[in-house]
């Protein structure tokens, strides 16, 4: 029979199988030699440090960001199978068209490559398939890696095999101990460094094996503190310089030595070293731009914090001479709360430690403060004696404060910054904080704030409270004498009116919709566009500075200081006015300190 006719019979066989809709039994001979079909579903069989298996549901998948493979017959001679898939989450293998035969299959995968890694290619299953191009360097990458034997044989049934990958690094891992958080901001760089009696294998083998001798020279592995590596056989001893520097700036150098690391396949070394630094007795907490990294901190009013937490006093609520907060915790970290859309520098934190000492010294130290942040950051003193200087430059040592709280301390607020020198300008102790008021019980008017609006609400509340404490606006004041009047029209007394806004005692900030606003007491709302439309530049250049929301603004405010409709402090041409002018006049300078909608407008939300 000519392979033309063989062609045409296989074809119509097929044809009536599929048609009836059942699988025979095939003639090998049929399709000829090379037909085998293999499949493996491959997983995870442990990370370092953590046992997973990624089939079934009791553990989660380790996500491969790379796999290879490499077939090899029984001589050890690398196969191309005829048809190869391999799925692209890396969960499964398919293979057809191996000939009749054994076979060696070889996995290899990585989590995270190594920068100092290549792979090469194979013509065996003896060769070098990943190496690192330098010898003083260890792989430091997560490889897996499995082989596997299995055979084609002519029966032609389909394979199906589970292969799990096992860790062909080790990791070795330096744990520094220091006396603080605070102390880490000194480290500048950690190298490592393995004794020249210290081999370790810098290639491997398709085949499973590990060959070469590496050294590792300076590893540098500062932002990491650990590396991963090939195994070694025997155990490795060597050093690590860890450069810091002082307060002043001043750099220096410390070696530790370390012995008995032995790195392990799928395992975690550790080197301990016991951090020194001269300034490790020191109480003072110094936080720079770059450390916030290492302590708890966030900002407050993002777009996704919940209503429950920006209507909680104890949570969202400040003074408006007093927006910056610093307080101890109930876990004992000094908390900062900062209330404004505006970043401060060089703020100190200064204390008195009541059982201890008389005298203030500074307890913390911050190179910046962020719009709205809130963190909380451990304090050296409640771990450990401390050694602090005071304000008149006595060193004095104050023993550890475990249970530190707010009754054993005094703390006040040390600074230079510009919004800061304006806000001690403020002769005010408005507290403000937020409310829902009627919005959840179908009120017409009350709706909820929101974050942003209440980010509006703290700029508002601070530029109100400084221009009423301000010479422009007590100039301007002067003018009105006569002018207004109160509610049964009597003339006001401005130097009481002045006495009145300054011990008034707060805002509840609120939102309303439909009208532009209600006050009275101290509740205050006001609807959305008078939230934003008060800043100066929320108007046009020129235009008139009594636009609808500034008028609200005081109207409200009118309210809150208790005269109503029948007095000219809320309706007419005399309060409302006076006070837009001033307001706008004071925001055109940047005497205020929130001058431009902008600066609330473009913060991270």
């Amino acid at each position: 029979m000519t392979t033309k006719w063989m062609y045409k019979l296989s074809v119509l066989y097929l044809f009536i199988w599929l048609f009836a809709g059942c699988a025979p039994e095939l003639d090998p001979e049929m399709f000829g030699d090379g037909s085998g079909a293999v499949t493996f579903d491959i997983g995870v069989e442990n990370t370092l440090g953590v046992n997973v298996h990624s089939r079934g549901e009791e553990a989660p998948r380790v996500k491969l960001s790379q796999l290879w493979y490499t077939i090899a017959d029984e001589q050890g001679r690398i196969q191309t199978p005829h048809y190869q898939k391999l799925e692209t989450d890396f969960s499964k293998l398919t293979i057809e068209g191996l000939k009749h035969g054994d076979y060696t299959i070889a996995f290899l995968a990585a989590t995270d490559e190594g920068p100092d890694t290549e792979r090469e290619e194979l013509a065996a299953i003896q060769d070098v398939w990943l190496k690192n191009r330098s010898e003083e360097a260890p792989v430091d990458g997560e490889y897996y890696y499995k082989k596997i034997r299995f055979s084609i044989g002519k029966e032609q049934k389909p394979i199906r095999q589970e292969v799990l990958l096992d860790l062909c690094v080790g990791r070795v891992e330096l744990d520094i101990k220091v006396s603080s958080d605070y102390i880490w901001r000194f480290i500048k760089s950690i190298q490592i460094t393995f004794d020249s009696d210290a081999d370790i294998p810098v290639r491997f083998h398709a085949d499973g094996e590990y060959s070469g001798v590496g050294r590792i020279r300076s590893y540098d592995i500062t932002s990491t503190r650990s590396f991963s590596s090939f195994p070694s056989d025997t155990v490795l001893s060597g050093f690590v310089e860890i450069e810091s520097e002082r307060s002043n700036g001043d750099t220096f150098s410390f070696r530790y030595r370390f012995t008995d690391c032995k790195i392990e396949a799928g395992k975690i070394s550790h080197i301990e070293i016991d951090y020194c630094h001269p300034e490790n007795e020191e109480g003072l907490l110094y936080v720079r731009e770059e450390d916030y990294s290492r302590f708890e901190t966030d900002t407050m009013f993002m777009a996704d914090e919940p209503k429950e937490v920006f209507y909680d006093a104890k949570r969202r609520s400040f003074y408006v001479d007093a927006p910056l907060q610093v307080s101890i915790t109930d876990d004992h970290k000094l908390g900062v709360k900062f209330f404004a859309p505006t970043t401060i520098r060089d703020v100190r934190v200064m204390c008195r430690f009541g059982k201890v000492s008389h005298e203030f010294l500074e307890l913390a130290h911050f190179d910046v403060i962020y719009p709205f942040m809130e963190g909380s950051f451990t304090l050296p003193v409640v771990e450990r004696d401390a050694i602090f200087v005071t304000a008149s430059g006595r060193k004095i040592r104050i023993p550890a404060q475990g249970g530190l709280t707010n009754d054993d301390v005094t703390l006040t607020i040390e600074t230079d910054d510009p919004f800061m020198t304006k806000i001690a300008r403020i002769n005010s102790h408005w507290l403000i904080r937020f409310a829902a008021y009627g919005a959840d019980s179908g009120h017409a008017y009350w709706r909820h704030m929101t974050p942003l609006l209440c980010r509006h609400g703290v700029a508002l509340a601070l530029n109100m409270a400084y221009m009423f404490s301000s010479d422009d606006f007590s100039t301007a004041l002067d003018r009105y004498e006569g002018i207004l009047y109160d509610n049964a029209k009597n003339p006001i007394d401005l130097n009481n009116l002045r006495t009145r806004i300054r011990n008034h005692a707060g805002l509840v900030l609120g939102r309303v919709v439909s009208v532009g606003g209600l006050g009275g007491g101290t509740t205050y709302g006001l609807a959305d566009y008078c939230y934003t439309g008060v800043y100066y530049d929320a108007t046009a250049p020129g235009s008139n500075p009594h636009n609808y929301p500034r008028q609200a603004m005081f109207h409200e405010y009118g309210h809150c200081l208790g005269y109503s409709h029948s007095s000219n402090m809320t309706y007419g041409n005399a309060w409302t006015v006076l006070c837009a002018n001033v307001f706008v006049s004071m925001g055109e300078a940047g005497k205020l300190p929130v001058n431009s909608k902008n600066e609330v407008a473009e913060l991270p939300m």
